[in-house]
């Protein structure tokens, strides 16, 4: 059974200990990029038979298109998760106090909390 041209393309080469690898990347690798090498014991080069090739035993199922989760890593890009930078000072400036205490709505919150029976009735 061979692989699809489209979905995994075969690189032979030999390696500093003689042995032959086999390197397999996907076209399009989006969000995960194929980073596997398989070692093949005991083969001294590409297969002798035109229509016969060796591959590694995890390559060898049902389902020549499914590759195991872990061969795929994460491609970094720019930083996230990082957008909140906590400042005092804005903090109590929009839910202090002072802040509810000029509306009408805070007051009504401050009440709320009051008989809700809160310890801390705004920041």
């Amino acid at each position: 059974m061979a692989f699809p041209a489209s979905n995994v393309y075969r690189l032979w080469g030999l390696g500093r200990s003689g042995r032959a690898f086999l390197m397999q990347q996907p076209i399009l690798a989006a969000p995960f990029q194929l980073r596997t090498i398989s070692i093949l014991a005991g083969v001294q080069g590409p297969p002798l038979g035109a229509g016969f090739s060796v591959r590694p035993a995890s390559l060898c199922q049902s389902d020549p298109g499914r590759v195991s989760p872990w061969s795929h890593q994460q491609i970094r890009t720019k930083a996230r998760g990082n957008e909140y930078q906590p400042s005092n000072i804005k903090r109590k400036r929009t839910h202090g106090w002072c802040k509810h205490i000029k509306t009408r709505s805070g007051i009504e919150l401050i009440l709320r909390r009051i008989l809700k029976g809160r310890k801390s009735l705004t920041h």
